[in-house]
């Protein structure tokens, strides 16, 4: 009874059908060629580790570090001691501040210390220092001595 079904279903396909399976048995035994060998790959990785660029995150790289002169007399001290994870301190007006990096779309640097509100921006041409918790800026146009 199983062979009659099997038949009767059989004669009932087209003969378009297996053409096609035959034509698509074809089509796929041409795509098993040679594999392309390992040797031939180069793996990116180990490429970006060997960058010293790559060991730091960009921020780091362009941070400018040092004392810094500003308008109306003010100064303030950027320092990076030790490794990158350590963050980096500000120096302002005596007191030393932790400054923490934070990432920003316009690829200016970008140093916070949420505790007291300080907020260090620079960009290639000048650097200055905020404090968000009152809105004022403390010290603009700071460049390095």
């Amino acid at each position: 009874m199983i062979a009659a079904i099997v038949s009767r279903r059989l004669s009932a396909l087209p003969l378009t059908s297996f053409a096609l399976a035959g034509a698509l048995t074809v089509a796929l035994s041409a795509c098993s060629s040679t594999p392309v060998p390992v040797t031939e790959t180069k793996p990116v990785l180990p490429q970006l580790l060997q960058s010293p660029a790559a060991t730091q995150p960009s921020w780091a790289t362009q941070l400018k570090t040092g004392a810094f002169s500003c308008e109306m007399g003010n100064k303030v001290e950027i320092r990076m001691d030790g490794r990158v994870t350590d963050g980096v301190t500000l120096v302002w007006k005596g007191s030393s501040y932790m400054m923490n990096p934070v990432s920003t779309s316009t690829g200016a640097v970008r140093l916070e210390n949420k505790g007291e509100g300080l907020v260090w921006i620079q960009i290639p041409s000048k650097s200055m220092l905020l404090n968000s918790k009152v809105g004022q800026q403390l010290a603009n146009d700071c460049r390095t001595r």
